[in-house]
């Protein structure tokens, strides 16, 4: 592959409608290299999330109440480059406050019908790689996917990203310094 030319790297992780967090990973053992002379890092430019169902649709919400009773579901989302602490609650995701977050999205679904249904969706990404002006440059060998969703779902929500990504030459103390850094 070419010095520049961009590939994609695809990951899920599936949300249980259960308020507790759940990990996926990714593996980037064939791309990061800390080297003994040089090394090769991957760079991030951007993040794609698709939000969906087993089956690619809009996930939909429990019909749990009474009809012109808004109610309403969330799911977050986030890509690290460490798994969270041990000392997190099931419940707990990671905040961007957290040296080792890459990615953080928040969904929030509202819906003021008793039946079961997709609602009105409202998504916004905190923070991911293109919000940056070089995109997120990694010297991890593997990316850690989270994923948080309210009892408020009446299934599992998919959540798929697309990392669209380039490698690049780094020196072995830069490499290191920066593995260090993202642990």
């Amino acid at each position: 592959m070419a010095k520049g030319d961009t590939f994609f790297i695809r990951g899920q992780v599936i949300a249980t409608a259960d308020q507790q967090r759940v990990e996926s990973s990714i593996d980037l053992g064939s791309y990061v290299n800390l080297g003994i002379n040089k090394g090769t890092a991957l760079r991030v430019l951007s993040v794609q999330q698709q939000i969906c169902d087993s089956t690619g649709l809009i996930p939909i919400m429990d019909g749990a109440s009474a009809n012109g009773v808004s109610k309403g579901a969330f799911l977050n989302t986030a890509i690290t480059t460490a798994q969270v602490p041990t000392s997190f609650a099931a419940a707990e995701m990671p905040q961007l406050n957290e040296d080792y977050v890459m990615f953080s999205s928040g969904l929030t679904m509202y819906s003021q019908n008793t039946d079961t249904d997709q609602g009105i969706i409202s998504h916004d990404a905190d923070v991911a790689p293109q919000d940056f002006r070089n995109g997120y440059l990694l010297a991890v060998d593997e990316l850690y996917l989270y994923a948080c969703a309210d009892d408020a779902w009446a299934e599992s929500v998919y959540v798929n990203f697309v990392l669209e990504c380039s490698l690049e030459s780094i020196s072995q103390a830069t490499a290191v310094s920066l593995s260090l850094s993202q642990n």
